[in-house]
């Protein structure tokens, strides 16, 4: 069933892209990236922003670029319109941007995309998560969604702090699954097992399962370095633990300066010279 409606996408990059592939009929608003018409946005009856949220020095999650895509959208929309914030924004993110902008309906649907298969997950998506607090948005998102993909897809809808939430549990969750397998691999090559048999032996039990996490190299493959360690600010700030995570972080740090000093001793001594 084809969607006749223009959705609105802010930010071309990578999550915006593949959500464009869902939606198909778009309207994109990405100034530097070559589309400055901002105008076209107000057509829509939805947009999803998709602009990055990357680390600040600090840990923690770097917003500007979600509240300066907002700030600038948000005048021109009718109030019919739903702003759908798509990146991975902490908890509370929505409902601080509904306080901002009372005119405005917000929600939150974040996305769980994988990096080597961007243009499947966008159109064959393994759930999809609507936090909405209001129940216009959420029927808005389930109409919209249902016109793409049909009711054969898990939908959990849920509220706003939650659906940011889940995002942060989930990229959290595969990070510590991909390092949980580095440290198997590991081992079988220790004692030469074979480590595929063993990943699909293990696999076959449903409470664990198979997928690409089992064979990734590091989490610099995936998009959850910078998550898992906004995720770790987060525990902090409410005080709540975090040592599993930290240790998950500590060891993907290790990885990577063990990985440089290797990358050093491979330089042939005349080629470091020269570099220098």
């Amino acid at each position: 069933m084809k969607n006749t409606l223009t959705t609105g996408i802010v930010g071309n990059g990578t999550v915006g892209q593949a959500t464009a592939l869902l939606f198909e009929d778009v309207a994109i608003y990405d100034p530097p990236k070559g589309h400055p018409d901002l105008s076209a946005l107000a057509r829509c009856p939805v947009s999803f922003v998709c602009v990055p949220t990357p680390t600040s020095t600090n840990g923690r999650c770097d917003l500007s670029f979600v509240y300066d895509a907002v700030s600038q959208v948000a005048p021109i929309l009718s109030n019919n319109h739903v702003l759908v914030i798509r990146s991975t924004v902490p908890p509370g993110t929505v409902r601080q941007l509904q306080e901002d902008y009372p005119n405005t309906h917000l929600a939150s649907n974040p996305e769980f995309l994988r990096a080597h298969r961007l243009e499947e997950d966008a159109l064959r998506p393994s759930r999809v998560v609507i936090g909405a607090d209001s129940v216009y948005s959420r029927q808005v998102l389930l109409k919209l969604y249902h016109s793409r993909l049909g009711r054969g897809v898990p939908y959990v809808i849920t509220d706003s702090v939650t659906a940011e939430f889940i995002k942060y549990v989930a990229n959290s969750f595969l990070a510590t699954k991909i390092t949980y397998a580095q440290e198997i691999r590991k081992a079988t090559q220790h004692i030469g097992t074979h480590y595929e048999d063993v990943v699909r032996a293990v696999g076959l039990d449903p409470r664990i399962g198979p997928g690409d996490e089992w064979f990734l190299d590091s989490l610099n493959d995936e998009c959850l370095p910078k998550d898992l360690e906004a995720f770790i600010s987060l525990l902090r700030s409410w005080r709540t633990d975090s040592r599993l995570l930290e240790t998950i972080h500590d060891l993907k740090e290790e990885r990577l300066r063990g990985r440089a000093v290797a990358a050093r001793k491979r330089v042939p001594p005349q080629a470091s010279r020269q570099r220098k």
